[in-house]
């Protein structure tokens, strides 16, 4: 048959003054469609692909454009180049066929049952879109029935992303997986896989429970493993009450001669250090009152008064001595901020008060708080004593091997009601406050937390009321924001509990809260928890006994809160546990 020839008796060169066009037109997308049609037909095909007992056309160009696998194949000197047929052993064959699909076609369908194949299958021939695709669409579907499928794929194919989102779905659902028969089933490499990377996110309660679980579940094979995972247990964090009825009590724990040893210990020390009574300092009407609250009798005690009265102040207690910081004299009606600083040695047979060095700047409103869970403390050399006594700079804070407390004190207002950014700490050893680097937001009726060696200033007042929250790394002396909270809060409480920072009631600018959130340190996220009873700020609040207590405060009608509120973050409820005996608010709180 002849061929046709294209006419080339006409022209129009030199006839007309428009310039020269150059078009670009994307037809791969034809080019494609038409690719795909002639494989169907059987045209064009120049490779079958070989997986078990199902044959796939194709064509070499094809293959090796979206997979590395096959490109390495064609290109390369291996016998396969030369073949007409190649066999692909050790693979899914409808996974194959869907994957050399959407080479074709751009399209593939992932769903749960297809998922685990498509993700072997194109890493085996290295097409790193389609195994995007798959740990994109695993990262939506982790749940307490496939995490550990999820987290298996992850180790085998080497999915960092993979194994983040698993260990943080693990950490905020611990009890639940922990409880699961698929935990209980693990080998004892992926319990201590586990154990090793969520340990420390999690109250130890919740990883004593999930080491006995495991350890329990097949006792005649787990046990001589428990000395291994129990080390993933700080038996000094454990709550009084599993420690006293749970661990104490435990026969496979006695039968452990080192741990028997930690575990006396951390009973010594439960014994010592276990919050009993709560103590209030000062307020808008009990200038100079103290009184204890006995959280087993639920009764009120006086304590020796404050040599001077003041309220909006700070207290804190510090190797079982407690401090009372600066505050407003209240003086004919005025605000009169001080620097004052008085303690009381709670350990004395005879309980008083007396005065230690001032604060360098008059501060109300302020917030403190104690760096010694975390280990941070004053290096005391000869070097720190020059600067503490002669330099006028800014100081840092260092790390020494010595446990020495560290009292903190930052923000708060002056006589004239400005917001102060300024910071300072007290050096026990020396009897001397020294200035730190201030605040990136001056803050006032804001309130401050330490946790895990780094102090954290979230809300009050400065330019309006503030949901801010910024970090102090006393290593860097550098304050770095945060994920600020979700409400704007002011005159409220904060605390530390269970590795997380609690914000508490306040002030929003509009109307009093009972609102309560929480801010997970190691996602950097706020999310609401349960709410007060009742609405309240200018309140106190501290934890004891691994529970947060709210006492006093006043209302959205002004009028004075007596009730005594209680939380508890494993079922996420307050209750109402006692009532103030007097009217509470612009005070301070402890627990001893």
């Amino acid at each position: 048959m002849a061929m046709a020839v294209a006419e080339t008796s006409f022209s129009i060169d030199g006839t007309c003054s428009v310039e020269e066009q150059t078009h670009n037109i994307d037809h791969s997308s034809d080019l494609l469609q038409f690719a795909n049609e002639s494989r169907q037909d059987g045209c064009f095909n120049d490779i079958i692909i070989r997986v078990g007992k199902k044959n796939i056309p194709a064509n070499k160009m094809v293959l090796s454009c979206y997979s590395k696998y096959f490109n390495t194949m064609f290109t390369t000197e291996m016998e396969e180049k030369y073949k007409d047929v190649v066999e692909v052993h050790g693979v899914d064959a409808e996974s194959v066929e869907k994957l050399v699909d959407f080479m074709y076609t751009g399209k593939i369908n992932i769903n749960t049952n297809n998922v685990c194949d498509l993700l072997a299958v194109s890493d085996f021939l290295q097409m790193p879109s389609v195994s995007k695709l798959c740990i994109e669409y695993l990262s939506t579907t982790v749940s307490l029935q496939n995490c550990f499928t999820i987290q298996a794929l992850a180790d085998r194919f080497t999915i960092p992303q993979l194994t983040k989102k698993f260990n943080n779905f693990v950490v905020k659902n611990y009890q639940q997986v922990v409880s699961g028969d698929q935990f209980k089933e693990l080998s004892k490499k992926f319990v201590i896989k586990l154990l090793q990377s969520t340990h420390d996110k999690v109250p130890s309660d919740l990883v004593y429970t999930a080491v006995m679980n495991w350890v329990k579940f097949d006792l005649a094979s787990n046990e001589s493993y428990l000395s291994e995972v129990i080390k993933f247990v700080d038996f000094h964090e454990l709550s009084s009450k599993m420690l006293e009825d749970v661990v104490s009590v435990e026969p496979l724990i006695r039968k452990l001669g080192d741990l028997v040893d930690s575990l006396f210990g951390a009973l010594v020390q439960y014994s010592k250090k276990t919050e009993k009574s709560l103590i209030s300092l000062g307020g808008a009407r009990t200038l100079t009152k103290v009184t204890k609250f006995d959280l087993e009798t639920k009764q009120w005690i006086q304590l020796p008064n404050l040599p001077v009265g003041r309220q909006l102040a700070a207290a804190v207690v510090i190797d079982d001595v407690l401090y009372y910081l600066a505050g407003d004299l209240q003086t004919d009606g005025k605000i009169t901020a001080t620097n004052i600083v008085h303690r009381m040695k709670l350990k004395e047979k005879v309980l008083k008060w007396e005065k230690v060095s001032s604060m360098k700047v008059k501060r109300c409103g302020l917030s403190a708080a104690v760096l010694n869970g975390e280990y941070i403390t004053i290096t005391v050399t000869l070097l720190v004593l020059f600067k503490a006594f002669f330099s006028p700079k800014y100081h840092i804070i260092n790390i020494t091997s010595h446990n020495i407390g560290t009292i903190c004190v930052f923000g708060g207002y002056d006589d004239n009601k400005k917001s102060l950014s300024s910071g300072e700490y007290y050096v026990v050893l020396l009897n001397k406050w020294i200035q730190l680097k201030p605040m990136k937001i001056a803050r006032h009726g804001h309130s401050i937390v330490a946790h895990n060696g780094h102090l954290y200033s979230l809300g009050g007042c400065g330019s309006g009321y503030l949901c801010s929250m910024e970090r102090y790394d006393p290593l860097l002396d550098e304050w770095k924001d945060a994920a600020p909270m979700q409400t704007p809060r002011g005159w409220f409480a904060a605390v530390v509990l269970n590795n997380a920072i609690y914000a508490i009631g306040g002030y929003d600018g509009n109307k009093c809260l009972k609102s309560v959130e929480k801010y997970n340190v190691d996602d950097d996220t706020w999310v609401y928890v349960g709410n007060m009873n009742i609405e309240r700020y200018c309140h106190a609040a501290c934890v004891a006994q691994n529970q947060i207590y709210v006492v006093g405060g006043l209302d959205s009608n002004e009028k004075v809160v007596n009730s005594i509120e209680c939380y508890d973050d494993q079922t996420d409820k307050w209750s109402v546990v006692g009532e103030t005996e007097v009217e509470l608010y612009r005070h301070s709180l402890v627990a001893v």
